[in-house]
């Protein structure tokens, strides 16, 4: 052996770094698995919602242009009756020209499903749409 190398120490070995991301990433999984599973068993009640009402409107005071909706598609605008196909052209006199508006009132029994197919109608895009609804009178027993 040379005198060089007889002198010197050996090299330390490297130290391996340790990464911890690995290991957030694994707690994270098991977080994600663990709510999943967790949701999964939960049972689950069917969501109702309750419609709000008002008792306190007089029915003369509700707002204009009133479009009333019934079972059927039947449609009232301010008390005349129209059709779907006449509506746009019933509404022009009636609606404001700095902020069209029109307020429908939907009978408790309308799915849900027709009033919204009415709402998208593109004849009626570029006005406000404010649904309206009224309370019903409790009667004292």
């Amino acid at each position: 052996m040379t005198p060089e190398k007889r002198n010197t120490l050996p090299k330390a070995a490297r130290k391996i770094q340790l990464d911890f991301s690995l290991t957030t990433v694994n707690i994270v999984l098991l977080l994600i698995f663990f709510f999943l599973v967790s949701g999964s068993l939960v049972e689950t009640e069917e969501l109702t919602v309750d419609l709000a009402q008002t008792t306190e409107l007089p029915l003369d005071r509700l707002p204009r242009p009133l479009l009333l909706m019934d079972v059927g598609d039947k449609l009232q605008l301010n008390g005349d009756l129209v059709t779907p196909d006449s509506l746009r052209i019933s509404l022009n006199p009636l609606l404001n020209a700095d902020t069209p508006r029109l307020h429908i009132l939907a009978d408790r029994d309308v799915p849900a499903g027709a009033l919204v197919s009415l709402i998208q109608r593109a004849d009626l895009q570029g006005i406000e749409i404010k649904l309206v609804t009224l309370r019903q009178f409790k009667t004292k027993p």
